[in-house]
């Protein structure tokens, strides 16, 4: 059997919604391959993963609008021939530049045939809710598209103050990438972006960040006296619960017993995804930790690959 027939017969198991493609100038492992994340996956008993390319960060409109497209065709290459291996996000421009978002969103599900959009949490400094972002949501609207919203941690951008704790020890990752994840979901809902595109399916990382367990908190401010139930109803006309357990949450970073309780109280199984960051983390590293988890087998099933299956179609003639 060749190694592309072997790719393509492996038995099912587990759909990763993590995946980082490593392309040129990317901030993974120097020696990433897409045989080495196969060989990986075949190890941890991962049948499929949704690689993302990562964000598109240049200096000009122009440079970022080619470095997309450089990224997007990067991932198609490595899904093409691997389609049962290999799913693709592809990653548009900075939102900023509406028009060329809207080119490359269409290049990639049309020509790239991708089966999701991958953003991150900002652009500069406006979060996913801004209003000019609006032309863009009203199309992913219209292709009822998946978008997967990864967290980006540029200092300065949320007026955080100065980082110093990052320095020289600690990362964005430590501690922003959660709180950026809870700002960007929180202005979304805030501005009515949710509500007024209920086709998209959003998927957010691990385990909605922040967000979780800052629900309570946030639901409490219905007895604040500068705030109060009116200003609730305003802000979160359908409550936030309500509109949080319509998102679905990969679990990569949060498999802990603790955190999936508290994330299964708030959201439907239906709504939760395995997930593993690789290959900023060993793919075993997020396999071993979800075996850990007490679920029921049908519970296990719907995380591993029974959600994702029915989120991107999988079983669909659209899927091909």
């Amino acid at each position: 059997m060749s190694t592309l027939e072997r790719q393509d017969t492996i038995a099912s198991g587990k759909i990763d919604l993590h995946h980082h493609f490593n392309a040129p100038g990317g901030r993974g492992q120097p020696d990433w391959t897409p045989e080495k994340a196969i060989g990986e996956m075949d190890a941890a008993g991962v049948e499929l993963a949704m690689g993302w390319p990562g964000p598109v960060v240049a200096e000009t409109v122009q440079a970022a609008r080619d470095r997309a497209r450089m990224l997007n065709e990067f991932g198609a290459k490595i899904v093409q021939g691997r389609r049962k291996r290999f799913g693709l996000f592809a990653s548009p421009p900075p939102l900023t530049d509406v028009d060329g978002a809207l080119r490359e969103i269409e290049y990639s599900l049309d020509e790239l045939k991708a089966n999701g959009i991958g953003l991150i949490t900002h652009y500069a400094r406006a979060w996913l809710g801004d209003a000019a972002f609006e032309p863009v949501w009203n199309e992913l609207d219209r292709r009822e598209a998946v978008v997967f919203v990864h967290p980006q941690g540029w200092a300065g951008a949320c007026d955080c103050g100065i980082l110093d704790y990052q320095a020289p020890h600690l990362s964005d990752a430590w501690l922003e990438y959660p709180f950026d994840t809870a700002r960007t979901i929180l202005h979304l809902m805030v501005t009515g972006t949710l509500r007024k595109h209920p086709r998209i399916k959003f998927v957010f990382c691990h385990g909605g960040g922040a967000f979780t367990p800052l629900i309570a908190r946030l639901e409490g401010f219905s007895g604040w006296v500068k705030v109060g139930p009116e200003r609730m109803a305003e802000l979160f006309p359908e409550g936030i619960t309500a509109e949080f357990r319509r998102l679905y949450f990969e679990c990569a970073q949060a498999y802990s017993p603790e955190q999936m309780a508290l994330l299964m109280s708030r959201v439907s199984v239906s709504q939760i995804l395995f997930g593993s960051d690789y290959d900023r983390f060993p793919l075993r590293h997020a396999v071993e930790q979800m075996d850990r988890l007490e679920l029921s087998p049908e519970d296990r099933r719907a995380i591993e690959s029974g959600n994702a299956r029915r989120l991107l179609r999988l079983d669909s003639d659209e899927s091909t």
